[in-house]
């Protein structure tokens, strides 16, 4: 099944310089700057509402019932568009979600709320307090975002998809859920996976 499933998906060149020029950033944000953000965020815990509401689009939960219930729809009422749009997104969410539960497994990095600080790893771990890196939620968010963005190549269908996508991003931050670098990298990855499979 994994193999059926990765079969399609062809990287360019230039995605996976763009994949791993954002790896070295947010490197370089481990040893930097992510402590500082995750200070900051922690100073200003006055937005808890709308942090609590815009986390949810990135729980796979929504994809999952969101998705399926635009390919239901599409099927019943004969709407091509909304049934490849559907299932193309549901196909990106499998295609991030394994690839995030995998990462996440081999690095084994602290969350920020175990304060055992930035540069703290545990490879190989399934302990749910060391999958810090990459954001699942964030990865998630991107790739739903870039798979509509593809479909209906609309300025204002990118601002809202990915203003919603960076909202998760920075909710995870926000919550104490993750540094900001495993937020770069899973937008970064989500951010790839949906636009191959939703511009094939």
């Amino acid at each position: 099944m994994l193999i059926l499933l990765y079969s399609s998906f062809e990287l360019t060149a230039e995605q996976l310089s763009f994949i791993s020029a954002t790896a070295l950033v947010s490197g370089v944000s481990m040893w930097t700057v992510d402590d500082d953000i995750r200070q900051f965020a922690l100073a200003h815990q006055n937005y808890d509402g709308f942090f609590d509401a815009i986390n949810h689009l990135g729980d796979g939960t929504y994809h999952v019932l969101a998705f399926g219930a635009g390919y239901l729809a599409g099927r019943m009422t004969g709407n091509e568009k909304l049934t490849e749009v559907s299932r193309e997104g549901f196909q990106s969410f499998l295609i991030s979600g394994i690839t995030v539960i995998t990462l996440k497994s081999l690095f084994g990095r602290a969350r920020p709320y175990m304060n055992e600080g930035p540069l703290a790893f545990h490879p190989l771990t399934l302990d749910n307090d060391y999958h810090s890196f990459p954001s699942g939620h964030t990865i998630v968010a991107f790739s739903a975002a870039s798979v509509i963005s593809s479909n209906f190549r609309n300025p204002a269908v990118y601002a809202i998809s990915y203003s919603l996508a960076t909202g998760v991003a920075m909710a995870r931050i926000y919550k104490d859920r993750h540094w900001f670098s495993d937020v770069i990298m899973g937008a970064a990855l989500g951010g790839v996976i949906g636009w191959v499979i939703g511009s094939r």
